[in-house]
């Protein structure tokens, strides 16, 4: 029996998604919960399960393909089942129509609540268009492939410096007289790279490939943006257009900190991270100012009840943020437990929207990495960001006199549109005093 596999909603939002990996090939075998397929969202990088047993009797679409929320993608049946054109032209027309009826509607004024965006594993980009748009007549662009000579590398004779048919031909003729592998050349065309520039390494100054992968590529390589990059590029230029941001620092002492998450680590056997400490400070400050715990809706204040603290987690190729929903009942312990399925979620792509949608604030940790500070952006639909430097040793100021303690650098990045400075002030003051004395976070 033939069953449809089709391309899963997962979220109310969701119209479509980019396949970014098929796990199986026509006439695989499988069984129910094996992975068909990793897709890309506009929130996060997935697996599609088979919900079915059978044998894989046709892909309709290919990698990097962007396909409608329940759209036919491929069919599974029996090995003695047979896939016609028509089933293939009706899938491809029912996707057709899917597309066209959930096409989306101009964007709203304000951002809907939603959290930072997950990534994948991704593979190595294409790396053919160079920086920037090359203007050329589609007669030079014809002659340039044929004669495998990339455009970055010429000047336009035409209008407004634009690369014309001559361009390319006369470039052709210099080029006949260089001696040159034919594999140097292909690879200096995949590549952008200037053979004219290059000295040869082969017989009688001959240019072979290896001259040419050590090369520079005319004018720097244009990488297409893998769909995380392209996400996180969307949502940022997003929150810094639409939502209004205001930032406070404080220096904060970690000492205890540093001493009592030792001792814990020694006493219960589990690797604590400073986050989960930090993720259990916030929770509990917001227990104390929960006119911060808010969010945009529609020109009015949305109280939250619950307090879901998102932690970006940086991945190949980009971040994600999965949230650690109702912190304000979870021990250090239980929040410790949480973060580290959800970072393993995270890394094997395995995260479903349930973890990463509905965050009100993000911790975005540099630390390990020497970072000093950082001035973090918010994610759309939350309240603030917090962003944290390196724990450090400094000198300070303690009772009148010098003193050498564990010190970091938080900064706190708020949407005026739902707090003023007093209130984010209370918040963060309240954050750095249970981090200072943090006996109460256990």
């Amino acid at each position: 029996m033939i069953r449809e596999v089709v391309m899963p909603k997962l979220g109310q939002t969701m119209e479509e998604a980019s396949i970014e990996a098929w796990r199986v090939k026509e006439g695989d075998t499988v069984q129910k919960g094996d992975i068909l397929l990793e897709i890309n969202t506009d929130k996060a990088a997935l697996e599609v399960e088979a919900f079915y047993p059978g044998v894989v009797k046709k892909l309709l679409y290919g990698k990097g393909d962007t396909v409608p929320c329940n759209a036919v993608i491929a069919f599974v049946g029996d090995p003695g089942d047979v896939v016609t054109d028509e089933m293939v032209a009706q899938a491809l027309a029912g996707a057709k129509a899917l597309a066209a009826t959930e096409a989306p509607a101009a964007a709203p004024p304000a951002p809907a609540p939603a959290a930072a965006p997950v990534a994948a594993h991704t593979t190595v980009p294409n790396l053919e268009s160079p920086v920037g748009r090359t203007f050329s007549s589609p007669r030079a662009r014809r002659a340039a492939t044929e004669r495998r000579i990339p455009l970055e590398v010429l000047r336009g004779s035409g209008p407004n410096g634009r690369i014309v048919e001559a361009d390319v031909l006369a470039d052709a003729q210099r080029l006949s007289a260089l001696r040159i592998s034919p594999t140097a050349m292909e690879l200096a065309f995949q590549r952008g790279v200037d053979v004219t520039r290059l000295k040869g390494s082969g017989i009688d100054g001959r240019i072979m490939a290896a001259d040419v992968e050590k090369a520079p590529p005319a004018g720097g390589r244009r990488v297409p943006l893998t769909p995380m990059r392209r996400i996180v590029a969307q949502r940022m230029a997003l929150s810094k257009s639409t939502i209004p941001h205001f930032y406070l620092t404080l220096d904060v002492d970690m000492t205890a900190l540093v001493d009592l998450r030792r001792e814990l680590q020694a006493s219960t056997g589990r690797k604590l991270s400073f986050n989960d400490f930090i993720i259990r400070a916030a929770a509990l400050a917001f227990a104390e100012v929960p006119e911060m715990n808010v969010a945009w809706a529609d020109g009015a204040l949305l109280l939250r009840a619950e307090v879901n603290i998102g932690l970006a987690v940086g991945l190949e190729g980009g971040l994600i943020v999965p949230v650690v929903r109702n912190c304000e009942s979870k021990s250090l312990l239980e929040i410790n437990q949480a973060t580290e399925s959800l970072i393993a979620k995270a890394r094997n792509k395995r995260l479903t929207p349930d973890d990463y949608e509905g965050g009100c604030f993000t911790i975005s940790n540099l630390g390990m990495f020497g970072v000093d500070s950082v001035l973090p952006i918010i994610n759309p639909g939350e309240v603030a960001i917090l962003g944290i430097g390196r724990i450090a040793k400094r000198p300070v100021v303690v009772d009148d006199g010098l003193a050498i303690r564990q010190m970091a650098t938080l900064v706190l990045a708020c949407d005026h549109r739902l707090v003023d400075g007093v209130i984010a002030a209370r918040f963060f003051q309240r954050l750095a005093e249970l981090l200072q004395a943090p006996s109460s976070l256990t």
